[in-house]
Order: C-alpha cells, then structure tokens, then sequence
C-alpha cells in the first residue's frame, strides 16, 4: 500500500521546476560535470566506510532519479530507489530510473527495504519546516545501513538557486537534529547510524 503523498507540494516540483533549476544553462544549480564529482565522493565514501562496494542507494527527494545514471556509471550493478513527491517526475522517470510517489515522512510506509547502503538526501532538505526535518531525519536514520549523505545549508552559509525555503538554522541546531536522531557526523555532510559506529575511529567523527 502506497503512502499518502503531500500532492501540494508534489505539484510545485513540476516540469517547469526542474526545467529551470536543473537544465537552463543560467539557472541551473549544478551541471553534469558537478554532479559526477558530488555522486562520485559521496559513493566512494561510503565504500571506504563499509569496506566495500556500495549495493544499495535510497535517494529521497531524488526529483527526475539523476543520481541513478550517475551511480549506475560507476557500479552498474547498483540497486537503487528514488522516492519523490513530485507526481511529474515519477510519471516521467519512474519505470527506468526506480522512482516512487513519497516523500521523507513516509518512508515507513512505502515498500522499501529496511535498509540501504548509502541513504541520499540531496538538495532537498532546507525545504522542510522544523517538524518535517525532525521526523524525517529520524526516518531516514533508521534506513541507514551504512553512511547517509544529508546536504543542508545553515544561517551561516552563502547559497544560491531555488532558495522558497523556511528560514534556515545555525548549524549547531541541525547537528542537533542528526545527534537526536541518532546520527554520527563523520565529515563533508555525512553521516553513520549508531549501528556502524564501530566503521569509524574516534578522529572520524566530529
């Protein structure tokens, strides 16, 4: 049974959303080059903490699945599931990228496995209001298998692109949010679930 998804927010992230910020040669928030880069670390981060070859990949928020291209470049073998909320995308990419209808708070409730090798949040999260953010980090904590790459911008931090965001927080309140949910920051927006603890030294963490 699929979750109910928040179709008022599906319905912003439409084909022209994704038009602008991630095809129009000025507004774009990232090109093909800087999106092989990001994938690429995030990937090999994750195999250096679990000792091995990535297997699975959660990507929620995915949008149009762009991280699924990028990593099957890289590990053609890898399984991955994208979970968006975006009615459009999951239309458009569904069927040959893996993408569901869904959203971060209701990954309990669609038909996903318990847990992944690498969980993707990735330009997603500054979206959330407080509430949202705290029950769906907690939900992705408990998808983390092994590392989660959590991309968030701070009150501290200069940014630009689609910015229709609550007004961020200091970065000592969403490390906060990771540390109540029981998340280990080991660097560069990543994390480890309590479980892989024992993947990390003590220098790892911050």
């Amino acid at each position: 049974m699929t979750a109910p998804v928040d179709t008022g927010r599906g319905e912003r992230y439409d084909a022209a959303y994704f038009d602008k910020w991630y095809r129009h040669p000025v507004h774009r928030v990232k090109s093909a080059a800087e999106l092989a880069r990001q994938v690429a670390f995030v990937l090999h981060t994750a195999e250096w903490v679990l000792g091995r070859r990535v297997r699975t990949v959660l990507d929620v928020g995915c949008g149009e699945g762009h991280w699924y291209p990028a990593l099957r470049a890289l590990r053609p073998r890898i399984v991955y599931a994208g979970v968006d909320p975006s009615a459009y995308a999951v239309q458009r990419f569904g069927a040959r990228r893996h993408l569901q209808q869904g959203g971060i708070e209701t990954l309990a409730a669609l038909p996903l496995a318990d847990t992944y090798d690498l969980v993707v949040c990735c330009g997603m999260l500054n979206y959330l209001s407080i509430e949202q953010l705290q029950h769906g980090v907690a939900q992705v904590a408990r998808k983390t298998g092994g590392v989660a790459y959590l991309e968030l911008f701070t009150a501290d931090d200069q940014f630009e692109g689609d910015t229709h965001w609550p007004p961020p927080q200091p970065a000592a309140w969403y490390r906060g949010v990771m540390h109540d949910a029981g998340l280990i920051a080991v660097g560069m927006q990543c994390y480890v679930g309590a479980a892989g603890q024992e993947r990390v030294s003590s220098l790892e963490r911050l």
